[in-house]
């Protein structure tokens, strides 16, 4: 994973979803060439955690616009530079990884995809939602799917880690990114820097 993935990895998990990273889209009857997505990630209704995991831990925006409290299916892709808005979330990539989901039976992916072409979510009949999500280092407004920047996500990690400063920087070494121990370590600094100045 590259930082842009890993910061949208720890974004999604910090805001109670279960990510799966790098997600491999195999060449199949359906798929002309192999390809990935950066983060699959499902959100089950009733998250909770004493450390981080309690209703105003999570990203408000987010939050708002998914309504968590139902199961959530996501498809993010992060791009941290130029892009071109065509490639993304392309149908053949999309259908593969909605299957893989899980929250939708085979048969009706069809529709599924069909629905969520020019949507950025589709609300199911089971109250599931099935989002796509864009993470990238631009600012960027889509009527076809949820945006958050990369200094979005950041600073989102920082927050957690300063809402909870004590745990996290006691527990840095048992998160597997070091991308994550390095912005608990920053964050552990600032506060330092604040206190023995102050």
């Amino acid at each position: 994973m590259n930082y842009g993935e890993q910061l949208a990895y720890w974004y999604l998990r910090l805001n109670g979803f279960f990510p799966l990273s790098s997600f491999v889209v195999h060449r199949s009857s359906a798929v002309q060439y192999t390809s990935d997505i950066d983060v699959l990630a499902i959100r089950a209704p009733y998250v909770y955690e004493e450390i981080g995991g309690q209703h105003d831990d999570w990203d408000r925006g987010i939050a708002s616009e998914l309504g968590f409290g139902h199961w959530i299916g996501l498809v993010c892709e992060v791009k941290t530079g130029q892009f071109d808005r065509t490639t993304l979330f392309r149908q053949e990539y999309l259908r593969y990884a909605v299957g893989r989901l899980g929250l939708v039976e085979s048969q009706r992916i069809p529709r599924v995809l069909e629905e969520l072409a020019n949507r950025p979510l589709i609300i199911l009949d089971d109250n599931t939602t099935i989002c796509k999500l864009l993470i990238s280092s631009q600012e960027m407004r889509s009527s076809t799917f949820v945006a958050r920047t990369l200094a979005n996500a950041e600073d989102f990690l920082a927050e957690r880690v300063r809402r909870y400063p004590q745990e996290k920087f006691a527990d840095r070494m048992f998160f597997p990114s070091q991308l994550f121990q390095f912005v608990i370590a920053q964050v552990h600094r600032e506060i330092e820097r604040r206190t023995t100045a102050g």
